[in-house]
């Protein structure tokens, strides 16, 4: 559930470690025999969590259409105005797919359905209770959702294609919390402000998908609001800001 690459203009040349070379950690092994097959195993459980999101999301997209209609307009655009619609709407093709992204998440990370006798149904239960063909890890990854919020980070380092460090912003002087993986890595530079939830698999961390960039020149605005803001309020307050900057096209 990889949101599309909104900045990233191509990788620069370095030379990949090849299968039957010693491996850099210098146990002495050949890669293939070593970190590979780590990298591999981790690869792959990556992409079957992504997989048993992309699947949750087409199904609750396509079994509640209305529901979302409605939860739409009484939560994720309840702030805003029309014409600001209208510029969400006019945005760059990727940035709405990135909205999509973000605003699909959203709804089964935090979002409720209300029927008219006001009977409230959680999305993300909607869909663990569903035959849709999730195994136990899509599972457990996608009940975590609700468990992990937004939060505002900052990029402190970037190693394109393989990794790179966040920490909280502003700087709450905890350790930064290092992501492993090759495809978010090409998305951000050193210094971006970006909402993210991070989620714990496999003793790592990594995103959840959603990404929520934040302009340097409107991060201190967006801080304050947050600041200021009920803790239960935090990510859609976070979520609720982005909108306003996709809509005014910034």
């Amino acid at each position: 559930m990889l949101a599309s690459n909104l900045k990233y203009q191509g990788a620069p040349v370095v030379r990949k470690v090849q299968r039957n070379d010693p491996c850099p950690c210098g146990s002495g092994k050949k890669y293939k025999k070593c970190c590979g097959l780590k990298e591999r195993d981790l690869a792959s459980s990556r992409a079957n969590r992504r997989e048993g999101i992309q699947k949750s999301l087409a199904w609750i997209n396509h079994t509640h259409h209305d529901d979302i209609g409605q939860w739409l307009e009484q939560v994720w655009l309840k702030d805003i105005s029309e014409d600001q619609r209208t510029g969400i709407g006019n945005a760059d093709p990727r940035i709405r797919s990135v909205h999509d992204v973000n605003l699909l998440e959203f709804l089964v990370a935090d979002g409720t359905f209300s029927d008219e006798e006001g009977v409230e149904s959680s999305p993300l239960q909607l869909i663990l209770d569903a035959d849709i063909g999730l195994d136990d890890e899509q599972r457990t990854y996608l009940a975590q959702l609700a468990e992990r919020p937004l939060r505002l980070y900052q990029v402190t380092a970037c190693n394109v294609g393989k990794s790179y460090s966040l920490s909280q912003h502003p700087d709450d002087g905890s350790e930064p919390i290092v992501i492993e993986d090759s495809i978010t890595s090409r998305m951000f530079d050193v210094g971006d402000i970006v909402g993210l939830r991070l989620m714990q698999c496999d003793g790592a961390w990594e995103t959840s998908g959603a990404i929520y960039h934040i302009p340097e020149e409107h991060a201190d605005d967006l801080v304050k609001q947050l600041q200021a803001g009920k803790t239960e309020e935090y990510s859609k307050i976070l979520s609720n800001y982005w909108l306003e900057l996709v809509a005014a096209h910034v």
